[in-house]
């Protein structure tokens, strides 16, 4: 297997570093993992960053709300059989690589995610990752902190990431169900939790907002009028 990691990023200079790191530690298989980090626009120290580490890197033009063009415009560029899909304040388990790899061995499987988990102690975040839990189990449709893989033919197959601007990463899951299996890997990838963080206190809110966003899709009303302010805002949260 020849895996290629991508990971979008805009002003990701605090995270980018331990991710790229973390990625290299936890790796177990002999072969290269390409990385792709494609950047949105950073004015940060993200881009200088990801060329120290030795990383390809891509500068996007896309304005449009959401991660679904910037990642298929990665997506283009990558030259593994796999892809897996990262966001840039994301930590891999240990043997990501190899999990990948076994899972994929079945070849009723084409693709799957990890289980989401917040890397912090306070109760509210056990909350967080209790409801997410529940709600990707019941329509296995995983989301992007994930860490969502797939096989590379596949993932163009169905024409990648629906450009839409917000579940992008559900939606893609849903298109792939039409094609073959989605595997869950019970290991935990540990995303930041400073989305749900207002000056390091648990801020229900946030939530109470993808709750939202997920009932109203759930029953069938569209939620992209939603991603301009839903992306705006969580830029500022992740800044704080």
């Amino acid at each position: 297997m020849n895996l290629s990691i991508i990971i979008p990023t805009l002003n990701e200079a605090e995270y980018l570093a331990s991710t790229l790191q973390c990625l290299s530690e936890n790796s177990r298989l002999e072969n290269y993992n390409e990385v792709i980090v494609i950047d949105s626009g950073s004015t940060d120290e993200t881009c200088e960053i990801a060329l120290k580490l030795g990383v390809k890197l891509i500068r996007s033009n896309n304005a449009s709300p959401g991660r679904a063009y910037v990642l298929n415009e990665a997506a283009q560029s990558a030259t593994g059989d796999v892809l897996l899909f990262l966001d840039a304040d994301t930590f891999v388990p240990i043997g990501y690589d190899q999990l990948i790899e076994t899972a994929l061995s079945d070849p009723n499987f084409i693709g799957g995610a990890f289980e989401f988990a917040l890397d912090g102690p306070e109760f509210g975040l056990r909350v967080v990752e209790l409801i997410n839990r529940i709600r990707y189990r019941i329509r296995q449709r995983y989301y992007g902190d994930q860490g969502i893989f797939v096989r590379s033919d596949i993932f163009q197959r169905v024409g990648g990431y629906p450009k839409i601007g917000l579940l992008e990463a559900a939606y893609l899951c849903k298109n792939l169900k039409r094609v073959g299996k989605l595997k869950l890997i019970r290991k935990n990838m540990k995303t930041s939790p400073r989305r749900f963080l207002d000056g390091g206190i648990y801020n229900y809110k946030v939530l109470v907002s993808d709750i939202k966003i997920w009932f109203l899709d759930l029953i069938g009303i569209g939620v992209d009028r939603y991603a301009d302010s839903y992306w705006k805002e969580n830029e500022l949260r992740s800044k704080n």
